[in-house]
């Protein structure tokens, strides 16, 4: 068949990496002669086959690889290469070794069936998602027979090919890139999107850049919090532009010999220059380029270093250093001057449409049942980054071979029946309880999973919070269409036990908002300047997480009245003065949402309360009496009940003026009475016939009557409001 040397290279989608195929205009297949399903081949710089598939999406006269085909390939997004009707016999037998690290014996059984149906050649890269996560890449370094039709040693893999894995590197590598692609990277789209921009573009067309007659961006630095993907990004940068890759942590650079760490840090931009194009990655750049101001000698050298460094990059041809760092504030300010890294890249926090696309990357090579929603569970998952969801589904792993074989079998047995492996939708919910999201650590985790509904009554403060909280943060695209904008902070204020704290996670539950819990002292030191360092670290933690309420409880005890500190105390004044700027600089746009309970107002600085700050007030107050029932009825849940309990009889009998929190610590007594009446009744044991009885209620209620008066007098010297 005649070729046509014409075709331009892109890229496909993540859903198809690591399947060897190339996607076509039908009419182009239909001009090679080739069927959908068929095998063609691919001549750039490097002869390759591959699977062809057909789509009507993709424009005539272009044709779309993952990235291990176009490494095959030697040919990069863009290029164009030669397509071919490729003739080809199926294998007898192949031989694979390894190109990166970290391959398991157990992963043997896993390549056959990775490979089945693909053609392939020698010295071809292999590719598929490793159980353990990351991406195994393999090498084909023999093939039988080894000469085919045509003089070509290509073929393809079925059930009869033996297949055979070498605990061994691959001699020849067709290059030391990264080991993941973009394709394998979920949630980032915006950063890869800048990040082709000012390292992809310059490496793939340096000859725009001479024509500009300016040199291109050479330093990046990506900033984030640890787990969104800063390495990945680094790594699959390599791999889209077929750069070496050199990589080193800044505790392998740093040595305990004078000049030692200047030494090697010159070794690895010589290296870099040498197999140009070439990126080196330094990760945690903060620890070897700290502010110079509060560091020693040695490290002011080191950092010295990397400044002369950056500064000879137009001399090094094609290399481009990405430093990777979550504490950007910590890195001297020469470093981030224009010649050295240039650009900053901020790696969120994934949102839920990052996180559902981050899942389907991470389970796309699991066992995982039809009962398994994806997009529920990037719902569920507000604060995870790409780390943690890694993590959760290594735990859903676990969690279905303990269902499925037992724990003791797991431990005793042999070998067990891989096949059996499923893994459900109940394993990927008990995955995610047992994994603490990374950004949340230093915070109170709150799993909000209430909603307005269950809690009874406060039907003003639920409208407020629907009006200033849920419509803005659900409907945001009307609220910008129609010129509003999220209102300043808002106050929930009342007597101690009224529902504040739940009503504010019941907001961010409902809005989808992931939620940071922060009492007031939480915030305070003893030290000059730590509480104040606290309070930035915290909003810059809010502004990551947007959309984020960020909820301050016990607020009086951190935004007190500064006309009443003593002259003592400077440093709480010192906190106040922080809080409120940082207030001051949180905008609508940065999707973070100030949310404050107290039950002492008159204690809080007026300066607080104004609007652009913390401007609406929502008193939460005390429930009505008619409402005590269906409160101590939310709180008793599913625990058995006689058929003759009248409830709503002794609750009604309760004096007014009581509390959310008071209502249930009744519920709690009225289930340890019954606990206890039963044991009495059963001393042999046994939950037969247990259920709350009308004595139990009456005996709960009859004992918070005996203490009203001492109780009822501690609530009235708080103020309501």
């Amino acid at each position: 068949m005649a070729q046509r040397p014409a075709w331009i290279v892109g890229s496909l989608p993540d859903t198809q990496a690591h399947k060897g195929i190339a996607v076509l205009n039908p009419s182009d297949l239909d001009s090679l002669g080739v069927e959908n399903g068929g095998v063609i081949e691919l001549r750039g710089s490097r002869t390759s086959i591959a699977t062809a598939r057909s789509s009507s999406n993709v424009e005539s006269g272009m044709v779309l690889l993952d990235a291990t085909t176009r490494l095959n390939t030697s040919s990069r997004a863009g290029e164009r290469i030669s397509l071919d009707r490729a003739d080809f016999r199926v294998l007898t037998s192949v031989t694979l070794d390894l190109v990166s690290d970290g391959f398991s014996e157990d992963y043997n059984d896993l390549v056959g069936p990775v490979i089945f149906g693909r053609p392939m050649r020698v010295r071809d890269h292999v590719t598929f998602p490793s159980p353990n996560g990351g991406v195994v890449e393999l090498q084909v370094a023999k093939t039988s027979p080894r000469r085919f039709l045509g003089g070509g040693r290509s073929g393809i893999v079925d059930a009869s090919t033996r297949v055979e894995v070498r605990n061994r590197k691959a001699s020849r590598p067709l290059l030391q890139t990264g080991d993941v692609s973009f394709a394998d990277i979920g949630g980032l789209d915006d950063v890869i999107k800048q990040l082709q921009e000012v390292a992809v573009v310059p490496l793939l067309h340096p000859e725009v850049f001479l024509r500009g007659g300016k040199p291109p961006i050479r330093g990046v630095l990506l900033s984030g919090e640890p787990g969104t993907g800063k390495s990945l990004l680094a790594r699959a940068l390599a791999r889209e532009t077929q750069a070496t890759f050199h990589s080193i942590s800044a505790p392998e650079i740093v040595g305990s010999q004078m000049g030692e760490s200047e030494k090697a840090l010159r070794s690895l931009f010589e290296e870099a220059k040498m197999d140009q194009p070439s990126v080196v990655f330094i990760d945690e750049i903060d620890s070897i380029a700290p502010d110079r101001h509060s560091s020693s000698e040695s490290t002011r050298r080191l950092v010295a270093q990397l400044l002369t460094l950056m500064d000879g990059m137009e001399d090094r041809g094609q290399v481009v250093v990405i430093g990777a760092t979550n504490r950007i504030e910590s890195i001297d300010p020469a470093v981030n001057r224009s010649g050295r890294f240039e650009r900053v890249i901020e790696c969120p926090v994934p949102n839920k449409e990052s996180r559902y696309s981050i899942l389907s990357i991470h389970t796309r090579g699991m066992p995982i049942s039809d009962d398994v929603n994806l997009m529920e569970l990037a719902d569920i998952t507000v604060g995870f980054v790409g780390a943690d969801i890694d993590h959760m589904c290594k735990e859903s792993v676990y969690r279905s071979a303990e269902r499925i074989f037992g724990f003791d079998s797991l431990l005793e047995a042999e070998s067990v029946d891989v096949e059996d492996l499923e893994i459900t939708m109940d394993d990927m919910n008990e995955a995610f309880e047992r994994v603490r999201p990374s950004i949340k650590r230093k915070f109170n985790r709150e799993v909000a999973k209430k909603d307005f509904d269950s809690i009874v009554g406060h039907s003003v403060a639920k409208e407020a919070l629907r009006e200033k909280i849920l419509s803005p943060l659900t409907h945001p695209d009307l609220y910008e269409m129609a010129g509003l904008r999220i209102g300043s902070g808002i106050l929930l204020h009342g007597p101690p036990g009224t529902g504040k704290t739940a009503l504010a996670r019941a907001a961010a539950n409902i809005s989808g908002s992931q939620f940071i819990s922060i009492k007031g002292p939480e915030l305070l030191s003893m030290w000059q300047g730590e509480s104040e360092r606290a309070v930035r670290n915290l909003m810059d933690k809010a502004r990551k997480m947007a959309p984020c309420i960020l909820f301050f409880d016990e607020f009086d005890s951190i935004g007190s009245d500064r006309s009443l500190i003593g002259p003592g105390h400077s440093g709480r004044s010192s906190v106040v003065n922080q809080l409120l700027t940082e207030l001051d600089g949180i905008d609508s746009r940065d999707g973070v949402l100030i949310m404050a309970a107290t039950n002492r107002k008159d204690l809080i600085d007026p300066a607080f309360l104004r609007e652009g700050r913390i401007g609406t007030h929502v008193k939460v107050d005390l429930p009505l009496p008619e409402e005590y029932c269906e409160i101590v009825e939310i709180h008793l849940g599913d625990a058995p009940r006689s058929e003759l309990l009248e409830l709503r009889t002794a609750i009604g009998a309760l004096p007014p003026g009581m509390s959310g929190a008071d209502l249930a610590g009744i519920a709690r007594r009225i289930r340890e009475i019954a606990v206890r009446r039963h044991i009495d009744e059963n001393p042999d044991g046994g939950t037969e016939g247990f259920c709350i009885e009308q004595s139990d209620v009456l005996n709960a209620c009859g004992i918070v009557r005996e203490g009203d008066s001492r109780r009822m007098d501690t609530i009235q010297i708080e103020p309501l409001d």
